[in-house]
């Protein structure tokens, strides 16, 4: 075969190779957006929580609790489409059904990766948007950088949920180790009190965790700042670590019990 006709071959082949992997990825994103249980998680308590706690602050205080709960809504959706769902496929069998289609071994983790990053955008732009048109007081350009922003942002907790459901071999464990990570990174984080009325060494450990610089970084954008390289490098480096966790914790999780 000439060169000529081998590269259109194999360009051939890549595209069917990747149309199954789309298409289950897309699947999965449908799947997500129909969660109601995710939704309720990731974009109504989040809502509820600005509602509650914005009366009586002042403008600036309301800017920067719109930040804190885009961003737990965000980092909700990076965990939440991830890890249970994850666990409780492998453990149903399903993913070694997905081994005997066209589908590489891949397209599970593409389409949960996907699925996580969709339902971080989907809240960080509904919080946004109540907070674009209840009175906080940000810009439409404010409104969609922090979607933009914290979707990014999402990889990490996009990472962890995989690793959570390629480490754990109980639907139910991994659902409580979901659950434990989302509210515990989320707290000790500052996005529920803000970070500088912690004691002193709760603010050492807070600033180790990405959701602390994650919760910066949103506040830097509601609040007309400038969104610091050290929170967005330390972000990066927090879902390059847990993304190689996750990669080998799958590796070893895939033969599928």
């Amino acid at each position: 075969m000439s060169t000529t006709t081998a590269v259109p071959a194999r360009a051939a082949r890549r595209r069917r190779a990747s149309g199954p992997t789309l298409a289950y990825v897309r699947l999965e994103l449908l799947r997500t957006v129909r969660n109601p249980r995710a939704v309720l998680l990731t974009v109504m308590v989040p809502i509820l929580m600005l509602l509650v706690f914005s009366g009586g602050t002042d403008a600036h205080d309301k800017k920067q609790l719109l930040a804190s709960m885009a961003a737990y809504g965000a980092i909700g959706g990076g965990l939440f489409a991830t890890g249970p769902r994850l666990t409780a496929e492998r453990v149903s069998g399903w993913l070694r059904q997905l081994r005997a289609t066209p589908l590489s071994p891949t397209a599970a983790i593409l389409g949960k990766g996907a699925a996580g990053l969709l339902l971080a955008l989907i809240s960080s732009f509904v919080v946004g948007a109540v907070g674009r048109f209840g009175g906080t007081g940000i810009t439409t350009g404010e409104w969609l950088e922090l979607c933009v922003a914290l979707t990014l942002c999402a990889t990490v907790t996009t990472a962890l949920g995989l690793l959570v459901g390629a480490s754990f071999r109980s639907p139910e464990t991994a659902q409580g180790a979901t659950m434990l990570s989302y509210l515990g990174l989320s707290a000790l984080g500052g996005l529920w009190v803000p970070p500088d009325q912690f004691p002193s060494w709760l603010q050492d450990v807070a600033h180790v965790l990405p959701t602390y610089h994650v919760g910066e970084v949103a506040r830097a954008i509601t609040t007309g700042g400038t969104v610091g390289a050290g929170h967005c490098a330390i972000i990066a480096a927090w879902a390059a670590v847990l993304g190689v966790a996750a990669t080998v914790a799958w590796r070893r999780g895939t033969t599928v019990r």
